[in-house]
């Protein structure tokens, strides 16, 4: 298998999208996506503006728990973007950027199925998690089951709201250029070399290996 010509860049000459969804449930094989939101990352700063941020037109019922949780309505989702649309804007947003997200593996499976779904289109990015990368850099800040907010507040970072995609994709945009920054002071270079030590993390605690999704 080729190997992907991000895995050899620095954190500052790759950029990065950090990305958020906001789903109908908890199930990625079964629930829908709401809501998208992203973030640029480009020479290890967040450009102004660089934000990505789309309500999806999503048919069905909206569950109350849902509504209470991610604040949208169904007035929002009947105005929403058609799915295909909001999907095809994320990856022209994204590039060939390295793609990051918090828990990721929820993330990446709703949308590997909505790419299927809406544009058939087979997608099998990496997407490096910061579930994994935070505690792996800083183990003594929060435990290796701390949730965004948790990380968020052990380094003093704030959001206006939660549980809007790009609000929460700017979080962990911010979470994620203070583990950059530390994996820089560790001797870490490249994403592959990042990449690499999270697996081995991951692998020494679950004894598992496998990708870093």
């Amino acid at each position: 298998m080729k190997r992907e010509a991000w895995r050899d860049r620095d954190f500052r000459s790759q950029p990065a999208v950090v990305f958020d969804l906001e789903a109908s449930g908890l199930d990625p094989r079964r629930d829908r996506i709401l809501s998208i939101g992203a973030v640029r990352i480009e020479d290890l700063a967040i450009p102004l503006g660089r934000q990505y941020d789309r309500v999806l037109r999503t048919p069905g019922p909206l569950g109350l728990a849902s509504r209470l949780f991610h604040g949208l309505t169904r007035a929002d989702l009947d105005r929403g973007t058609a799915p295909g649309d909001a999907l095809e804007g994320l990856l022209d947003f994204a590039g060939d950027a390295v793609w990051l997200a918090f828990h990721a593996g929820f993330d990446r499976a709703l949308l590997v199925r909505a790419l299927k779904t809406h544009l058939g289109r087979r997608w099998g990015g990496a997407v490096l998690d910061l579930a994994v990368l935070a505690p792996m850099l800083f183990p003594d800040r929060a435990g290796p089951h701390a949730g965004l907010d948790e990380w968020a507040a052990a380094f003093g970072l704030v959001a206006p709201a939660r549980h809007a995609a790009v609000v929460d994709a700017m979080l962990t945009a911010e979470l994620a250029l203070v583990a950059l920054r530390r994996a820089q002071r560790r001797g870490l270079r490249t994403w592959g070399e990042l990449e690499s030590a999270a697996r081995d993390w991951r692998a020494g605690r679950m004894g598992t290996g496998g990708p870093v999704f």
